[in-house]
């Protein structure tokens, strides 16, 4: 085996721990480790090295910066931001960095040459930094399905409410009508309603799902809502009139989609179509040429 490859495989199995060890939902951590068979073993391995690691990761979430972007990136991603979850989060990238280094240098040791130093340090630094890239990705496709299917989801809760449904009515009606269609939009809405329902107020509610999305339309939405609340306002009324809103701002995007295609497809033309083209055209006067140049 080349000595380059070993590196490549150290980062995958690398990659593999932050996938077992970086996830949301602890649960899903317990099957995966109770189906491997050390469920006990892994977990006390890693609780282990987290309280050894969980000094320097308080230095690396020490800068304020940092921490606000960890903080952002776990609200976003819909789950717990607090101080210890920011600790817990920083500790499992240290952790998956940690392993990836001691084999990366053990590697090192063996066999070393510039090339499997450079895949090395790529591979350290892949380990350590994925985590955000994933989150990121992930937020970054729910404000795209959001932004598609929010239009609809409004529409829908415009017709609930003038059915004679009330304001948290609708909104359960929307989660649940949107679970087959956009899990996004459906997560966000269930949330809205369990969050009104155990006691928050629904302008804290609103303003939280508009912090977790990031998006203009549910910004509008958020600040149309309260609005409407506070000056005592008719909701139907200002639902009718914010659809009509949203429709039209719809109807610019696919518009503006639309104009911009013929710009995005003039490179793909240049390098496939046109050289295609002129063969076909060129090709029987060169033909000729030649004949005539033979005879």
């Amino acid at each position: 085996m080349p000595p380059e490859i070993l590196p490549i495989i150290i980062g995958l199995w690398a990659f593999w721990i932050i996938n077992i060890f970086y996830n949301p939902n602890d649960n899903f951590v317990r099957a995966r480790l109770r189906k491997t068979g050390g469920k006990l073993k892994i977990k006390n391995i890693y609780t282990n090295l987290s309280e050894f690691l969980k000094p320097i990761s308080i230095k690396n979430i020490s800068n304020k910066v940092s921490k606000k972007k960890i903080h952002e990136l776990l609200y976003s991603y819909g789950v717990a931001s607090s101080d210890d979850d920011i600790l817990e989060f920083e500790n499992k990238r240290l952790f998956a960095l940690m392993i990836s280094v001691i084999l990366c240098a053990i590697m090192l040791f063996l066999f070393f040459n510039t090339t499997t130093a450079a895949i090395s340090i790529f591979i350290c630094y892949f380990v350590y930094k994925y985590p955000e890239y994933r989150i990121t990705k992930f937020i970054q496709k729910k404000q795209k399905e959001f932004m598609r299917y929010f239009p609809d989801a409004v529409d829908l809760l415009s017709v609930c409410v003038e059915a004679g449904l009330g304001i948290d009515g609708a909104i359960e009606r929307v989660a649940n009508e949107f679970s087959g269609l956009s899990k996004a939009v459906s997560n966000e809405f269930n949330r809205l309603s369990k969050d009104v329902m155990s006691g928050l107020p629904r302008e804290e509610a609103l303003k939280n799902m508009s912090k977790r999305v990031n998006t203009t339309d549910l910004q509008s939405f958020t600040a149309m809502l309260v609005q409407s609340e506070k000056m005592g306002t008719s909701i139907a009324q200002s639902l009718r009139i914010y659809c009509e809103s949203l429709r039209t701002r719809k109807k610019q995007r696919i518009e503006e989609l639309v104009q911009s295609a013929s710009a995005k497809m003039t490179l793909p033309m240049i390098l496939f179509l046109l050289p295609a083209l002129f063969i076909v055209i060129l090709y029987p006067a060169v033909i000729k040429i030649m004949e005539n140049m033979a005879g």
